[in-house]
């Protein structure tokens, strides 16, 4: 059955029973990094209440990422192998129970065993998530998904602030957690009665939706793929060069949590309330391109993907150096770390996951995206680190943090030579639609 030839009703991305699996992923990644967010956005407090220095920051700041990247490794494999479902739900019940552990910590000592075990359950997210799309929906609506699916993690920026701070100014830090941790509890349920880890197995799903989700694929998704299948594909340079290139890619946006708040309201001297409401306004630019970046990807980049990779990674870039090198006010600083900076999610990470469908194959990306990701964090564990070490007190203000942006900089601009040596995956045609469908796929 060809794409027009599908009833014209399934095929906008948020019909049949796509609509709840799409709805889920998105509240559970939206639930979960909205836990993470606000632990960067409350450092002034929580370090100030537990009276931590410049290192114990970093150290706290980086514990939830050693807990995180070697769980990312081992989540991208596992829901190649046993599916994406049971991992999300593990993840989200960790990350839930561990928000509300916040209300008893009291040393630096407990605030960094809770972040280390807060990374272990986070690391089970971010490959599942992926998994869970790659066979849920057709290859050419996988840009927009993805997307979407950056744009519930991104939009946090804007959220927290507006939720956490003025819990944490005018009541207490620790209660921003247990509130911020309630928010991801329906989509506990929406997991478990709402989703499969591939379609035909969802009760109550009809034929045509499956052949479209299946449309341009040689064959049906498989819950499973042998283990052998999934390490051929390390055997591909391309392969193993964009892993790389994602390692570097969103590396230096772990610094923006760490040391934004920390830079305007602790070094600037910048009063909590106005930071509440300025921090979420830096955010919506790559925010709201978030939510274009599908139809993007098939219009202006023509269906191509590294012409926007390599675009996210040279606006960050160029927003942070813009942060090192000039002396401006505090919302424009904010504004070069923050807009530029997070544009490499979208423009990077929202292309990745249709990479990895067309240079592999839908059941691979779980494993895939593990390695990309954990890569990532890996590499923003040690950023992280070793992060208080360039702080400089001779200078003045958000100038004693001027080095971490030049290095950032560098980190994103490295990220841009593996991916010019990658080829395009080849597109056959079938991923991109054409005809009466190509404008029900994208709108």
């Amino acid at each position: 059955m060809s794409l027009a030839e599908l009833p014209p009703a399934l095929r906008n991305v948020g019909a049949g029973k796509r609509r709840w699996v799409l709805i889920t992923v998105l509240w559970t990644n939206f639930g979960v990094w909205l836990d993470s967010a606000k632990t960067s956005l409350l450092t002034p407090y929580w370090a100030g209440d537990l009276g931590l220095d410049a290192a114990q920051i970093a150290d706290v700041s980086s514990a939830y990422l050693l807990g995180y990247f070697p769980t990312l490794f081992v989540a991208g494999f596992l829901a190649d192998r046993i599916g994406p479902k049971k991992m999300l739900i593990i993840c989200l019940t960790g990350v839930t129970v561990m928000g509300f552990t916040m209300a008893a910590v009291q040393t630096y000592n407990e605030m960094y065993v809770r972040n280390l075990i807060f990374g272990i359950f986070f690391g089970f997210l971010w490959a599942p998530c992926q998994r869970m799309l790659a066979v849920w929906f057709p290859v050419f609506d996988t840009p927009r998904v993805t997307a979407l699916w950056v744009g519930s993690q991104m939009i946090t920026a804007i959220v927290a602030p507006l939720i956490a701070l003025p819990i944490a100014i005018n009541i207490d830090w620790r209660w921003s957690f247990v509130v911020i941790s309630l928010i991801g509890l329906p989509a506990l349920f929406l997991l478990i009665f709402k989703t499969s880890d591939v379609p035909s197995r969802l009760k109550g799903i009809s034929q045509a939706e499956v052949e479209l989700i299946n449309f341009g694929r040689s064959e049906e998704a498989q819950a499973k793929l042998p283990t052998r299948e999934i390490l051929a594909f390390f055997k591909r340079p391309s392969i193993i060069a964009m892993c790389i290139a994602a390692g570097l890619a969103t590396t230096p946006t772990w610094l923006i949590g760490t040391w934004s708040s920390y830079g305007v309201i602790t070094l600037g001297g910048v009063d909590g309330n106005m930071f509440t409401y300025v921090a979420p306004l830096a955010s919506l630019i790559p925010v709201a391109y978030t939510f274009l970046h599908g139809k993007a990807v098939n219009t202006i980049f023509k269906g191509r993907l590294k012409p926007p990779m390599l675009l996210g990674v040279g606006i960050a870039a160029l927003g942070y150096l813009l942060a090192a090198v000039l002396d401006v006010p505090w919302f424009l600083w904010l504004l070069f770390i923050s807009a530029f900076g997070f544009m490499s999610n979208p423009l990077f990470w929202g292309s990745l996951n249709t990479y990895w469908v067309r240079a592999a194959r839908p059941e691979a990306t779980g494993t895939l995206n593990g390695i990309a990701a954990g890569l990532q964090v890996a590499f923003g564990y040690v950023l992280v680190k070793v992060s208080a070490e360039w702080l400089d007190p001779n200078k003045q203000g958000l100038g004693q943090i001027s080095t971490i942006w030049l290095v950032g900089a560098a980190v994103f601009a490295a990220a841009a030579i593996p991916v010019l040596f990658v080829k395009e995956p080849k597109s056959d045609g079938k991923d991109l639609p054409t005809g009466p469908a190509a404008g029900a796929a994208v709108h």
